[in-house]
């Protein structure tokens, strides 16, 4: 089934809609405000030194340096989206809101200021949401997204997701839950960072870096059954969901240093923050490569050809981030 086709559905390729948030509350993020007392005895099984949910289902680490990428992606989200804390339009009097995969907490307790008539949940297998300067109008589940939501049928304005792959196995039935939870006209949105690093002096999108590397990235997450990058999927599954309205767009996130606006080299800057040894490839790789069998000695003698190469000084690397939005239908009068 096509996108284009299915269910007789348009899927557009747009400009954003957007609107601009509240100010930037990540800069007084501190390890301390995020620590709950229950992860001081929250069961974790350990892959290389970082610590993961005990079910070894969910390949998201939550240790220290984990939260800390949490806080350095939100920043890089709201550049892309120009100071945005949505790609979607929301109207000013959205009551009920549900962030899956909250993190920190740090998206909701923003939107709380933007948007202080509504009800915001956020929702997250980890106990690592900020304790500090939570407004009254959020509030904190600890669950995992793929379980039945605790919101009634048709009762939310908004759904948003971002940065969840790696604890998802089954995208479709997460969407049609969403579609479900939603009201008539409810929207979704989603956010994920691809995977493929590409030249942009290249064929455009498709001159990849790093091919063996992310070859044998796929090869594991196929083996364990979860998908890191379900961007270019999305679309063909909120159809089938019976979303309509379906948007998505790319924003490019420079790596290394060959950005030259000020646009781009911020977003460089805080890319190349987050594309570091201990944010992504051990915290996203290491319980991956350990299910698969590999030691972090062999682990390690690998990643220094990932970074040879995203650092050679004849090439211009970039990853893209990817938001999806979508609505549900509305009702048809009567």
């Amino acid at each position: 089934m096509s996108r284009s086709s299915a269910k007789g559905k348009e899927v557009m390729k747009d400009k954003r809609e957007g609107e601009r948030g509240a100010g930037d509350s990540s800069d007084s993020y501190s390890d301390t405000d995020a620590l709950d007392s229950r992860l001081e005895n929250f069961p974790y099984i350990e892959a290389f030194g970082h610590k993961y949910h005990s079910s070894g289902k969910i390949f998201l680490a939550f240790d220290e340096s984990e939260r800390e990428r949490c806080e350095v992606q939100h920043k890089l989200y709201r550049h892309s989206l120009d100071g945005a804390l949505t790609s979607t339009r929301l109207p000013l009097d959205t009551t009920r809101i549900l962030d899956l995969g909250t993190g920190t907490g740090t998206w909701a307790i923003e939107m709380a200021a933007r948007y202080p008539q509504a009800q915001i949940t956020g929702v997250d297998v980890y106990p690592i949401q900020r304790r500090k300067g939570v407004p009254p109008n959020v509030k904190f589940e600890i669950d995992d997204v793929e379980n039945p939501w605790s919101a009634a049928d048709d009762s939310l304005d908004f759904v948003h997701a971002r940065s969840i792959a790696g604890g998802v196995r089954d995208w479709p039935a997460l969407l049609r839950q969403a579609c479900t939870k939603l009201k008539p006209g409810g929207l979704f949105e989603m956010t994920e960072i691809s995977i493929h690093v590409c030249d942009f002096d290249g064929k455009f999108a498709e001159a990849e870096l790093c091919p063996e590397f992310l070859q044998l990235f796929r090869d594991m997450s196929e083996r364990v059954g979860v998908d890191f990058s379900p961007s270019p999927r999305v679309p063909e599954w909120l159809v089938d969901a019976n979303f309509e309205k379906i948007v998505q767009r790319s924003e490019i996130l420079p790596v290394g240093s060959w950005a030259q606006d000020e646009k781009m080299r911020t977003r460089q800057k805080l890319m190349n923050s987050i594309l570091n040894k201990d944010y992504v490839l051990e915290n996203h790789c290491s319980l991956l490569f350990q299910t698969c069998g590999w030691t972090k000695e062999q682990f390690d003698a690998l990643v220094p050809s990932f970074w040879q190469e995203i650092q050679a000084a004849q090439v211009r690397p970039y990853v893209t981030a990817v938001f999806t939005t979508a609505r549900k239908p509305r009702e048809e009068p009567s």
